[in-house]
């Protein structure tokens, strides 16, 4: 995860049009897990063979390697530009997705200052890889809460994350309903509608794959009906999380399931104004922010109202 950092604060702060751009040399790599992190490699292939047993390990490609030369320790790494699935877009733009998730907490913590410790809160949290994030820092955090949470998900990585060993548990409550589950988007595909709509959500957390001209749009075209419902009709605040990278300039197919607009707020990524070149998903997202009062300005996010 901290070479994918590195890859998403490269391309953050690079002139590059696309993260499958870039390209980081591995004594880079080596230098950087030595000085910032405090880990000494013996040779170049040793980190490649560690990334590859995570590769085997997880049971996706996540990088490619590009020889530079005939010296077989010298080499440049750079992100596999190919995710279709779950567990390989987790990893992408992980730094952004970091930055949401801790947004998705600290409004979660503002929430509970005056809140009874015996009324639960109840979140639904939807599918994608970056709720993915906000589960894991749920989950990080969990013997910090005092609160009990009642989460709704079809999001089986979110399952997965608040189950594991070094949660505690006993502050989770998890309800999902019933269906098919893909291997692609790894969630519960469902048509009960009725699973959420008769549930009063405190927050309704969701994340989209494509922004355009306002509208929403994801890859499944099976999960957009119950996205959908979820959006029009289920009672809660609406909160979208963007890494910003959703903002196109062309849309994803002919369907959409609702607007920018539909949400109460936005959460978004910060991130050092003094990069090189303004990337063109910024300039994409700037043409939302007339809809939206900004509220929070955190140096790692940002939390906007959606003007009413």
């Amino acid at each position: 995860m901290i070479i994918f950092r590195l890859f998403a604060d490269e391309y953050e702060n690079s002139n590059a049009k696309s993260i499958w751009d870039i390209k980081l040399p591995i004594d880079q790599i080596k230098t950087i897990l030595k000085e910032r992190h405090n880990v000494s490699y013996r040779s170049n292939l040793w980190i490649y063979t560690q990334l590859k047993r995570y590769e085997e390990d997880s049971g996706v490609r996540l990088f490619k390697k590009e020889q530079k030369g005939k010296n077989n320790q010298s080499f440049n790494l750079s992100i596999y530009d190919s995710m279709l699935t779950f567990t390989q877009k987790q990893h992408l733009y992980v730094t952004g997705k970091i930055k949401i998730a801790n947004g998705v907490n600290d409004k979660i913590r503002n929430s509970l200052i005056n809140r009874p410790l015996d009324q639960p809160l109840t979140i639904m949290l939807g599918a994608g890889s970056s709720i993915y994030h906000v589960a894991d820092i749920l989950a990080e955090h969990s013997r910090t809460f005092l609160h009990q949470f009642r989460i709704y998900t079809h999001n089986l990585g979110v399952i997965q994350r608040l189950l594991a060993p070094d949660v505690d548990t006993t502050k989770f409550e998890l309800y999902t309903p019933s269906g098919r589950i893909d291997p692609v988007t790894y969630c519960v595909v469902s048509q009960d509608s009725d699973f959420y709509e008769t549930v009063p959500f405190d927050f309704i957390i969701q994340g989209t794959s494509v922004v355009h001209n306002g509208n929403l749009y994801i890859e499944s075209g099976t999960e957009t009906n119950i996205k959908e419902a979820i959006l029009h009709h289920c009672r809660g605040e609406k909160i979208l999380i963007l890494t910003k990278h959703e903002c196109k300039d062309q849309p994803l197919s002919s369907h959409t399931y609702g607007k920018i607009s539909d949400y109460d707020f936005l959460i978004v990524p910060r991130f050092q104004k003094n990069k090189a070149h303004k990337k063109n998903y910024e300039e994409e997202f700037e043409q939302y922010r007339e809809n939206f009062t900004p509220i929070i300005m955190n140096w790692n996010y940002e939390i906007l109202a959606a003007k009413r």
